[in-house]
This record gives C-alpha cells, sequence and structure tokens, in this order.
C-alpha cells in the first residue's frame, strides 16, 4: 500500500512539473516568430548541417594548450560561424520572413562578434571578467537564437 502512494506521488509530482514547468529553451522556442518559407528553412538546414560536420571533425584542442593555442582555436570557431552566417544571408528569403530572419541572423552575428571578443580575452588570460559582464546576455542570444530555428524546424541551426 506504501509502495503504491509513494509511486503515485512521484508519478504526479512529474506529471506537475512536465505540465506547468517550461524551460526557458522552451520558452525560446515557444516565444519565437514563425515562418512559412519552407524554401528558406531548407536551404538553411542544408547549410547549417555541412558547418556541423566541420564542427564534428575539425574542432580539437590538444591536451594543453596554450593561451594563445586556446584563443587562435575559439577566433577559429568564431570565424566559422562568421562563415556559415554570410551562406545563411545569402540564401533568398521569402518577404513575409526577411524581418524574422534578419532578426536571427543579426543574433548569429552579435554570438559572432562575442566569440571573436572571447577569443581575445581567452589569448590575454582575462576571459573571466568578460564572461561575468556578458554572460546572461550571451546566454538570452544563444537561447533565442536556437530557440528561432528549432521553432521554424531548422535545429540543424541551433548550436550550442
Amino acid at each position: 500500500m506504501i509502495t503504491a502512494v509513494v509511486i503515485t506521488v512521484m508519478v504526479l509530482g512529474l506529471v506537475i512539473r512536465y505540465a506547468f514547468y517550461t524551460s526557458p529553451d522552451q520558452a525560446a522556442v515557444n516565444s519565437a516568430p514563425r515562418i512559412s518559407d519552407t524554401a528558406f528553412e531548407q536551404s538553411a538546414t542544408a547549410v547549417c548541417k555541412r558547418y556541423k560536420v566541420v564542427f564534428d571533425t575539425a574542432t580539437t584542442l590538444g591536451d594543453d594548450p596554450t593561451a594563445a593555442a586556446s584563443g587562435d582555436f575559439l577566433d577559429h570557431i568564431a570565424s566559422t560561424f562568421d562563415a556559415m552566417v554570410a551562406q545563411l544571408s545569402a540564401l533568398p528569403v521569402a518577404v513575409a520572413a526577411r524581418p524574422a530572419v534578419s532578426q536571427w541572423l543579426d543574433e548569429w552575428r552579435d554570438y559572432d562578434a562575442f566569440g571573436h571578443q572571447y577569443a581575445t580575452a581567452v589569448r590575454n588570460s582575462a576571459e573571466r571578467d568578460l564572461v561575468r559582464t556578458d554572460v546572461s546576455r550571451i546566454d538570452g542570444i544563444l537561447r533565442t537564437r536556437n530557440g528561432f530555428a528549432k521553432a521554424n524546424h531548422m535545429s540543424a541551426c541551433a548550436f550550442n
């Protein structure tokens, strides 16, 4: 009898948690603008998939890198994102979707700019102060940027 009560309480707790709790990431997906430009979505997904392969295969750093090597590595990642955003920006977008896509690309540019700034800070062993002052802003950009991608069938464009 006690076991049944405990299990019932646990199941009820899980149901309540998932019914009434929305994570910040899910909230970003829920509030993201929706577009109906499937051609853009498909083209953007193809671009992002190509870059996922690059990140999965070309992003290794040795076991004990110097600050300069770490900074260069991080700068390379940010530059690769810059190239991806340039390709995404060149894709045709339906008129109705342009404002939302433009905002999304601006979020990518802001995130990439921070990536370059962070790389410089790592090279100079000053990343702690930079992260302390910008972490919530950058997390917000990342969350919103990924939320838009997921809400619009472009999960391949949601990078963490």
